[in-house]
């Protein structure tokens, strides 16, 4: 067991010093004395490629808290990873209930595998960024050079906590390499964690690149808008906002207004153009894209195995004409929908109910809910499908366009509903909604509902009133504009606002979700393997 936990804490270093030796280059350093017969920082971390190397696995590791790749497919993590997106919030619920992945929240418990791959995944993040922060300090790179190198490192340090502070709450704080084993891992106060965030945002904000230089890598504005989040948990709302203006303020960034990029001779608006293939980033012309993870088809060594029209969209397959006969048969437009994701009568109806026929979020283009027969073999061939009571669960229902591909998918029909569309990390219209949320905690409803409205008004949406602002209607407007986007529980504990809204909004999980239930349980398995102090559990899970 003490090797079993050494190697889940340290051994996860060795992918980013393979990826570092590869990158090395070769020159009369070859002659100097360093260690060969193994690796280590002393041989891996000796050229700028080798820590390009080192941040481009930051990057891939990051990506996988919205992939599978690293969740596993043996946990069957395309479908356990939608409950940090949408299962078992105000969003939506698994339909599966011998699955039941978080949408009966009775079935938690700390020996959950997903739980587990979570937190190894965040801090196997943390293990890496702190290696590279660790050893930048002796590199013979110019103090520039080392303090960017740094400041990406410490992003992703700051990202990774961000899950780990508001899954867990009170969590270890690891801020050096670890190069020994360490059974003796103390839990930090949440206030403490943030604190460290707070630090290492700034210092990213600082040393990171001001221009913006697409691709999937970091800037400025990535730290700024995160830093922003951070600095609301702190209660510190002016600091917030100023963090949020720093993004907003920035010419660089502007919310999209007019249709662009690949796809513009096709029926849509701009919000669905915000998410067709290859639009996500700034070659497009996307001005709003502040940061992108990457996802490529046909690679070499990419593999990210995201599912999002598998759980998003409905499992249209399965639908019957009257006679029995097949009313969809397979097409790469509409991709492999298994309906994994059941959208709550809130996401589907409630929040659109003032705004249902202009705002263009909930166009048909955005959120189809209508579908045609595909079948030349129905006699009901190109008619509105008329789905049975039995389709409403999983066959039939809102189809959320921002996980659809119907311009077609690159792999063509897939029965494993693999998608290859690059996924905002951060953008824009986000930035506008946190700097409405500090201006809410500050009582400054005005400035808080300009903000909204900027959004809104993109959207073609009635602007709100000032009076009519509060936490909860932002909350609605989150989920208006960023729903399968947003971690939505990580946002709702934060606001402290997951119990009271699953109690609201999701009718499934409703019964079973009590207040402990904010927080996830720590990890049996980094307990027992702790020999050297008790880590403790999180109420409710003893």
């Amino acid at each position: 067991m003490n090797n079993y936990r050494y190697l889940r804490i340290v051994a996860p270093l060795l992918s980013i010093l393979i990826a570092c030796l590869l990158a090395s280059s070769c020159d009369e350093s070859i002659l100097e004395e360093s260690p060969k017969g193994f690796l280590s920082p002393e041989n891996a971390f000796q050229t700028e490629q080798g820590y390009d190397a080192a941040i481009a696995e930051l990057h891939r590791l990051s990506r996988a808290l919205r992939t599978v790749e690293e969740i596993g497919q043996n946990t069957e993590g395309d479908k356990a990873i939608t409950t940090v997106y949408a299962n078992g919030t105000d969003l939506a619920w698994f339909v599966v209930p011998a699955q039941n992945f978080f949408t009966n929240y009775g079935l938690i418990n700390s020996t959950h595998p997903f739980i587990r791959n979570y937190w190894n995944l965040l801090y196997k993040i943390v293990a890496n960024s702190n290696t590279v922060i660790s050893n930048i300090k002796d590199s013979p790179f110019e103090e520039e050079v080392q303090m960017e190198i740094e400041a990406r490192a410490r992003f992703f340090r700051a990202y990774a906590y961000r899950f780990l502070v508001y899954l867990w709450g009170d969590v270890p704080l690891l801020k050096e390499e670890l190069s020994s084993p360490k059974f003796d891992f103390a839990r930090t106060p949440t206030s403490e964690v943030l604190q460290l965030m707070k630090e290492d945002l700034l210092f990213a904000s600082s040393h990171l690149t001001v221009t913006n230089p697409g691709d999937g890598r970091l800037s400025k504005a990535a730290a700024d808008h995160l830093l922003s989040e951070t600095l609301i948990s702190l209660a510190d709302y002016d600091g917030a906002i100023a963090a949020a203006s720093m993004v907003i303020e920035d010419p660089q960034y502007e919310l999209m207004y007019e249709r662009f990029g690949k796809y513009t001779n096709r029926a849509g608006d701009v919000f669905w153009d915000l998410f067709r293939l290859e639009n996500q980033n700034r070659a497009s012309g996307n001005t709003e894209s502040i940061l992108v993870w990457q996802l490529d088809f046909e690679v070499l060594n990419s593999n990210p195995i995201h599912r999002f029209t598998r759980n998003w969209a409905p499992s249209l397959d399965n639908l019957k004409d009257s006679k029995g006969k097949p009313a969809i048969v397979p097409a790469d437009s509409l991709g492999r929908g298994s309906g994994f994701v059941r959208p709550t009568y809130y996401m589907d109806s409630l929040i659109w109910l003032s705004d249902f026929s202009n705002d263009i979020r909930n166009s048909s283009f955005n959120m189809q809910r209508v579908f045609y027969n595909n079948n030349p073999a129905s006699s009901e061939f190109l008619k509105v499908i008329k789905p049975k009571a039995s389709d409403l669960n999983r066959n039939h229902f809102v189809y959320l366009q921002k996980a659809a591909s119907p311009e077609g998918y690159p792999q063509g029909y897939d029965r494993n509903g693999r998608m290859f569309t690059d996924i905002y990390a951060i953008r824009l219209a986000e930035t506008y909604l946190l700097r409405a949320e500090a201006y809410i905690r500050k009582g400054e409803l005005q400035k808080a509902a300009d903000d909204i409205n900027v959004v809104r008004n993109r959207a073609k949406a009635t602007p709100v009133a000032p009076a009519s602002v509060n936490i909860d209607y932002l909350l609605d407007e989150r989920a208006r504009e960023l729903m399968g986007e947003e971690p939505r529980r990580l946002t709702l504990v934060r606001m402290n606002k997951l119990v009271e809204r699953v109690r609201l909004y999701n009718p499934i999980s409703s019964s079973s979700i009590q207040s402990y239930h904010n927080l996830w349980p720590i990890p049996q398995n980094e307990i027992d393997a702790n020999l050297e102090a008790d880590l403790g559990q999180n109420e409710g899970y003893e």
